[in-house]
């Protein structure tokens, strides 16, 4: 697999493992309560619209996109009403069926616990829609200057018992003409009562139409110092971005018959 997407995913599984595992919990409530644009604060609801609305984003059943070269990276395929997915590469496969987490071995060795990177860029990659999920409260947050741009922010924070990592927190950075996420910052606890005293920021500054509906082609991660926004470190493309109002054939996400199926499945 491509190096760089290596970096990264590990990266952003050292910030996020929890709040991952916590998402497959949510998944099946994702389903069950029915959400519209009405139910958001109006700075919420603004950005949800201008990525394309979060009633066209609800019509799609099916996100497929690529990262990293032809035969060194890989391709995820997620569902987005059942939140089951499947990663595609030419060592390995990974997936989610609704239940449990598995690896498949092919040309390669999966060495990672599937259980916490299943689905861990889908919730990066799909902004600012997975901060629409139910179990989210959200409170105007005050302006923040980044890279001598000034951003309106809201923060994101979980009820209580919604996954592991109820106190974590995140940022969502928007343009002020625009209304589109420009910026992500998050401080993961890692189920602890400590905060980081930096928050991890993400940038998002490149967008497709996809169906009527905005996604990013490339997010970066860029380093602080002392709380300030500075360089880019690294960077992550897409390509082949597609969605589907048609969801993939039953057995698409099911446990292959030589996979391992990982530990602690709740």
């Amino acid at each position: 697999m491509n190096k760089l997407i290596i970096v990264v995913f590990l990266s952003a599984f050292t910030a996020c493992q929890e709040k991952s595992q916590n998402q497959k919990g949510q998944s099946s409530e994702a389903t069950k309560q029915e959400m519209t644009i009405n139910d958001y604060p109006s700075d919420f609801a603004k950005v949800l619209e201008a990525h394309g609305g979060i009633d066209q984003w609800k019509k799609e059943k099916t996100l497929m996109y690529e990262i990293g070269d032809p035969g060194e990276g890989q391709q995820q395929i997620i569902d987005l009403h059942r939140r089951m997915d499947k990663t595609i590469t030419s060592d390995y496969d990974i997936g989610f069926d609704g239940e449990k987490a598995w690896s498949l071995n092919k040309e390669g060795e999966y060495k990672s616990n599937p259980l916490f990177r299943h689905n861990l860029m889908f919730y990066f990659y799909a902004m600012p829609f997975v901060l629409a999920d139910p179990g989210l409260n959200y409170k105007k947050t005050e302006d923040k200057e980044i890279l001598g741009k000034n951003y309106s922010g809201i923060k994101v924070t979980f009820n209580s018992g919604v996954g592991d990592s109820s106190s974590d927190e995140y940022y969502l950075y928007y343009d002020t003409e625009t209304s589109k996420m420009a910026w992500l910052a998050y401080k993961a606890t890692f189920g602890t009562d400590k905060k980081p005293e930096s928050a991890n920021f993400i940038r998002y500054d490149k967008w497709a139409e996809v169906d009527g509906v905005l996604l990013p082609t490339s997010i970066a991660w860029y380093n602080i110092e002392k709380g300030v926004v500075v360089e880019e470190r690294s960077r992550v493309d897409f390509k082949n971005i597609s969605l589907s109002k048609e969801a993939k054939p039953e057995g698409f996400y099911s446990i292959p018959a030589n996979a391992i199926v990982a530990e602690d499945n709740k």
